[in-house]
């Protein structure tokens, strides 16, 4: 008489499932770190255009004695993805081009305000209605714009006598 040992080969359910549930949860944590990681990415970029756009309105007030403007009264123009901030005067002299905000899927914009004359300026990074996204609020060293509803709405840089534009 033979004896036969019943060999089994494979895995059980119980083992896939297992394995299938570990996946799921790695899959999970990396799709959200991901997402963080793509708004830090968008902030970071939006805070550099920011700096180099105020670096380049520093230069114009070196040279001309005033900030760029347009007419003889206080004014303002935006850009939002699809187009770039008109800046009278600034490029390609000062900067080789006005960058353009990228998109952040809420409908945010860039906007220079000047003063009559050019005498004050903000540059600023906008979002049309409600609060700004949580990874843009964690900064303690920006200046935030709030509307009516006390939401922080925007940030940015200005002249020492830019804050009331």
């Amino acid at each position: 008489m033979t004896i036969r040992k019943n060999m089994n080969k494979g895995f059980t359910i119980v083992e896939l499932l297992i394995v299938i549930v570990v996946i799921a949860i790695l899959a999970a944590i990396s799709v959200v770190a991901y997402n963080g990681i793509q708004q830090r990415a968008r902030y970071s970029v939006m805070q550099q255009d920011i700096a180099t756009i105020n670096k380049a309105l520093q230069l114009y007030y070196a040279e001309n004695g005033h900030y760029p403007y347009s007419g003889t009264t206080s004014s303002n123009t935006t850009a939002g993805p699809t187009n770039t901030l008109n800046i009278p005067g600034l490029a390609p002299t000062y900067i080789s081009s006005i960058p353009r905000i990228p998109d952040d899927g809420i409908g945010g914009y860039y906007a220079y305000c000047w003063s009559a004359y050019g005498t004050a300026y903000k540059i600023i990074r906008l979002v049309p209605t409600g609060p700004l996204p949580s990874v843009e609020l964690a900064n303690a060293n920006l200046d935030y714009r709030q509307d009516s509803n006390g939401n922080r709405r925007g940030w940015g840089l200005w002249s020492s006598n830019g804050a009331g534009l």
